[in-house]
């Protein structure tokens, strides 16, 4: 039932009222998404139903969580926080370093009521997620790409079961609606939890 981090995962993927889904009884299974920060044994694993985010996305939403309520305001936070927003940089699998504005992965297409993230039809169950990518550049060229997103979509983007990456500064993600942070150092694992979740409706 949608409540809390669930809304937008709900308003994109349900298919009929809670209550016809309950009497119909027809269950289906969804992926998950899993992130795993840490060296083998020691990687803690935690899961997301719509989407993981680093960069922009969690610097947002902390921001968001420290300013006053109201629409008016909300907005003048977000634009506070972007004015003073610093890319972050990773080294991936492959060795090479990159510096981003955005990285997220995502299950579902559609996040924060007005972003279009992919043109992800369907893919609730198809053992892969969306990488969507914001490459450090100008910030009025994120802009543009932020303005996009909410009024035409970003379009197709790569689908993958697993990302890995490895963190050289301690930075902040966010995973469905909560703020977490992971260590400098630190190897991270994105990758799909294949129809891990039963649902209804």
């Amino acid at each position: 039932m949608a409540a809390g981090n669930a809304n937008d995962h709900r308003r994109t993927t349900g298919t009929q009222p809670l209550e016809e889904a309950i009497a119909g009884g027809a269950v289906r299974h969804i992926d998950l998404l899993r992130i795993r920060t840490g060296h083998g044994e020691d990687a803690a694993a935690e899961y997301a139903h719509s989407y993981i985010g680093f960069g922009l996305t969690p610097v947002m939403a902390i921001d968001l969580e420290k300013g006053s309520k109201g629409a008016l305001k909300e907005m003048l936070s977000v634009m506070r926080t972007f004015s003073k927003f610093k890319p972050f940089q990773i080294r991936q699998s492959d060795g090479r370093h990159r510096k981003f504005d955005s990285l997220v992965f995502a299950n579902i297409a559609e996040m924060a009521k007005y972003a279009t993230l992919s043109e992800a039809d369907d893919k609730l169950a198809d053992g892969q997620f969306e990488v969507i990518t914001f490459p450090h550049r100008p910030k009025w060229r994120v802009l543009l790409t932020a303005l996009r997103t909410t009024t035409q979509g970003l379009g197709d983007q790569p689908s993958v079961s697993s990302y890995r990456f490895t963190t050289l500064k301690p930075i902040p993600y966010q995973i469905d609606g909560e703020v977490k942070s992971v260590d400098h150092k630190t190897p991270v694992t994105i990758e799909c939890a294949a129809a891990a979740l039963a649902t209804l409706g």
